[in-house]
């Protein structure tokens, strides 16, 4: 009976261990997946930094249009101001 019952562990160790390189092999496949997809983000990532710039300049210009568009209103405000004020002064 010993050797019936040594035998039958030897069985289940080996299909332990066949199970265990299955899954040595599974994970070898998902660490390469893995790997492949923090190098998409890395590059997604630099992309977005690229964007973000883009974005930054063209809102700093938007901004520029808009203070100079302010400024000119003031002006053009003061000026009609000074015109209505101005001649009955004269």
């Amino acid at each position: 009976m010993p050797v019936m019952l040594e035998r039958w562990n030897d069985d289940k160790m080996d299909a332990l261990d066949a199970k265990a390189g299955r899954l040595e092999v599974g994970l070898a496949r998902t660490d390469a997946k893995i790997d492949r997809i923090e190098a998409d983000v890395a590059k997604l990532d630099t992309k977005l930094d690229e964007h973000r710039k883009e974005t930054k300049t063209a809102f700093e210009r938007i901004d520029d249009k808009f203070d100079r568009m302010h400024r000119t209103l003031l002006v053009i405000g003061g000026a009609v101001i000074a015109a209505l004020v101005a001649p009955p002064l004269f």
